[in-house]
């Protein structure tokens, strides 16, 4: 991997919360790559969204709002949400580019690209698409 830092999808963390035996070797995997890892805002907002309890929304800040990960924030620049919108309007109106989940992923992508990080995630056709338009680096995650 020539990527100056690692991303990690929001499918990947919401995996590791459901699976302990994928978070193993996940981790196993993570402590073979040199690359720090970093987080991005949209993610982070992914997951809090995501949260239906107050006590589910405490514990996905603790783990990914503490100030030793907000340091290694990816934010979408202006740039960034500009790069979605035009690859948004090069890869089609079709009903997975009209998705939520599908914007989210392109200002992912964008974001990432733009700051040299590689991303893993478990939406490799998604992301294979975007790669179309943006040139983001896929990790896979493991199975």
């Amino acid at each position: 991997m020539n990527a100056r830092m690692l991303v990690l999808d929001t499918n990947v963390y919401i995996d590791l919360f459901d699976d302990r035996e994928l978070a193993e070797r996940v981790a196993g995997t993570l402590a073979g790559i040199r690359q720090p890892l970093h987080i991005s805002s949209v993610v982070v907002a992914e997951l809090l969204a995501g949260t239906a309890t107050a006590h589910a929304r405490r514990e996905v800040e603790r783990l990914v709002l503490p100030p030793a990960v907000t340091d290694r924030l990816v934010t979408p620049s202006h740039d960034d949400w500009m790069t979605a919108a035009s690859a948004l309007a090069d890869l089609g109106g079709d009903a997975i580019t009209s998705r939520r989940s599908f914007w989210n992923d392109l200002l992912i992508a964008a974001s990432c690209a733009r700051v040299g990080a590689a991303l893993m995630t478990r939406d490799a056709d998604d992301f294979r698409r975007i790669r179309r338009a943006i040139p983001v680096q896929l990790v896979a995650r493991p199975i």
